[in-house]
């Protein structure tokens, strides 16, 4: 070969290379979401919306800074406290954080929280292996728990009021809690009941981010041809307004004659559940309980005993008081499962059998009875 022929033959295959590697670069640079593109998913987020009750709640509070127990999950400066990006301990908070700091990128990556393969529930349970899901569960599996319950009414006797006792909740948006199952023993769990363990999906819709988008938090992007990510499953399901209406079971939970969605069924149980504690409350101690999950503390006592909490009734100073053990794990689990509105998706029938077995357990008190009801 000619040595002129082979310098052409060099500098064909140095520009190919250059050309293949430039493609290359460019294709994947274009694949990756840019910058702009995950800023303004965030920025329409309820992680960014600092104006929120969430972000804004401690700006009244003298000093106005958000105290240790609540800045993990309530400002980005808490949670890299949490996770130890700052420099301290990891799995605890140390200091009270900022106002009006709501969770931006720094929060959710950093080498400490992308490390996370582990998380301690509220109740004491700890799930391992929970990888990139590791973050978001740390905040939505809540602050209260089955435990705190528990440890509140032990060796008190069922029936008896417990002095200015007030509703237990698990807190909000926890549907990690909710999704774990009885592995995270979140729930009140029945002595002598059996629980479903953490949900498990349809594969690649099992963990958080294969369902939501961690910068904006909706549903992911739609499959081409899909209405939705649900849609290959879900042919019903097609958009946001119809999210409801699926269908995990085709078994008449609640009881009332007719099959519903999974939301549904969860929503007539809900209903019996607030049913049997008002009934149980003015059976066993005289007062109407009822519930207005719009006004806190969200347990009042209804006065004329109507079914219905006014404005006045809804008032802090009516709050309901005085619980009884047996009030306070069916009201917590009420609660838990009210707070968390996507209970029907992240584990249903765990939801249905906190809430039957709630039911069942205030029956002989309350006259509202399971009958016709259907537990998984």
């Amino acid at each position: 070969m000619k040595k002129s022929t082979l310098i052409t033959l060099v500098i064909v295959l140095a520009l190919g290379l250059v050309v293949w590697v430039g493609c290359s670069t460019q294709a994947e640079v274009e694949a990756e979401p840019a910058v702009q593109e995950i800023t303004q998913k965030w920025e329409g987020s309820g992680h960014a919306d600092a104006a929120s009750e969430a972000f804004t709640h401690w700006n009244e509070e003298d000093p106005a800074e958000i105290p240790p127990t609540c800045a993990r999950c309530h400002s980005t400066d808490g949670m890299r406290d949490f996770v130890g990006a700052d420099g301290s301990a990891a799995g605890v908070v140390d200091a009270a954080a900022q106002i009006n700091d709501p969770i931006s990128c720094i929060a959710c990556h950093s080498s400490a929280a992308h490390s996370l393969d582990s998380v301690k529930m509220p109740s004491g349970a700890e799930l391992t292996g929970t990888g990139a899901d590791s973050v978001c569960m740390s905040c939505h599996s809540g602050m209260g728990s089955s435990t705190q319950v528990k440890n509140a009414v032990a060796g008190l006797p069922e029936d008896e009021a417990v002095a200015d006792s007030t509703l237990m909740g698990a807190h909000y948006f926890t549907a990690a809690a909710v999704h774990a199952g009885a592995d995270g023993y979140m729930g009140f769990q029945y002595e002598g009941k059996s629980y479903l363990g953490a949900f498990e999906h349809a594969e690649q819709v099992n963990s958080c981010t294969e369902c939501h988008d961690p910068h904006s938090t909706h549903l992911q992007d739609a499959p081409e041809g899909q209405a939705t990510i649900c849609t290959t499953c879900h042919s019903d399901v097609l958009g946001y307004e119809t999210y409801k209406v699926v269908s995990m079971s085709k078994v008449d939970y609640d009881g009332d004659g007719e099959v519903e969605s999974m939301y549904d069924e969860i929503e007539g149980l809900r209903a019996k559940l607030m049913e049997a504690l008002a009934a149980y409350s003015n059976n066993v101690l005289g007062t109407t309980l009822a519930f207005n999950f719009e006004a806190y503390p969200y347990a009042f006592i209804d006065t004329n005993a109507d079914g219905t909490l006014s404005a006045e009734e809804s008032a802090f100073p009516n709050q309901f008081k005085g619980f009884t053990p047996r009030m306070l794990k069916a009201a917590y689990n009420l609660m838990l499962i009210t707070k968390e509105p996507g209970a029907y998706v992240h584990n249903g029938k765990y939801a249905v059998q906190l809430l039957y077995d709630s039911i069942e357990d205030l029956s002989a008190e309350s006259g509202v009875t399971t009958e016709g009801m259907t537990r998984p």
